[in-house]
């Protein structure tokens, strides 16, 4: 079996379980926004997506070929955006499942807050990649696949990156302020309710 099938029937099984997609099936747009918010590069393939956010992607997670790239709420504080497969495998055993969060070690913490998967279950999809990785024997810094598998992960790269960016900076601001005003007319309801 090539390294792709195995990573495939790992991510198979969490494939279309809540907002999280494998290629080829994650949706175009929400691909080329994730490549434009996390700044992934043009030459990395990505196998899967999910999204903490109602929105194209202002939130979520990225797994791809050579790095986990992630974008966290502005509240929750992290050192890092992405990490090799190299870098994961050298941090696996920090890794800790919180009510809300997935620490990843050296500082590095996944928002995991809007997705309906346990933090555990995140960390146990990363661990069955990370044996995948290292059961190459290699020290790159992510998966090898033949050049014929990867072409059936890629997708057109976008060619706005810099507009779509600036797209999921506004729609983050507008999903923060939609759900900042919703908490102020729900407490305005509630207390006029009372009265």
């Amino acid at each position: 079996m090539s390294m792709l099938d195995e990573v495939i029937k790992v991510l198979t099984y969490y494939h279309g379980e809540n907002n999280f997609n494998m290629n080829p099936l994650v949706p175009e747009d929400v691909e080329h926004y994730a490549r434009a918010i996390l700044d992934i590069p043009d030459d990395e393939y990505i196998l899967a997506a999910m999204r903490t956010s109602f929105t194209q992607f202002h939130r979520g997670i990225v797994i791809g070929r050579d790095a986990i790239y992630w974008r966290n709420d502005n509240k929750i504080e992290t050192t890092v955006n992405s990490l090799t497969w190299q870098q994961l495998s050298e941090q696996k055993s920090q890794f800790r499942a919180h009510r809300r969060t997935v620490e990843l070690g050296n500082g590095a913490v996944f928002d995991n807050i809007g997705s309906l998967n346990k933090t555990s279950i995140i960390i146990n999809l990363l661990d069955l990649l990370i044996d995948r990785y290292q059961s190459q024997h290699n020290s790159t810094d992510g998966f090898i696949f033949n050049e014929k598998e990867e072409m059936t992960l890629v997708k057109s790269i976008p060619n706005n990156k810099k507009e779509l960016k600036q797209q999921c900076v506004e729609s983050a601001a507008d999903a923060e302020t939609v759900s900042f005003i919703s908490i102020i007319a729900s407490l305005f309801n509630k207390i006029f309710r009372h009265k």
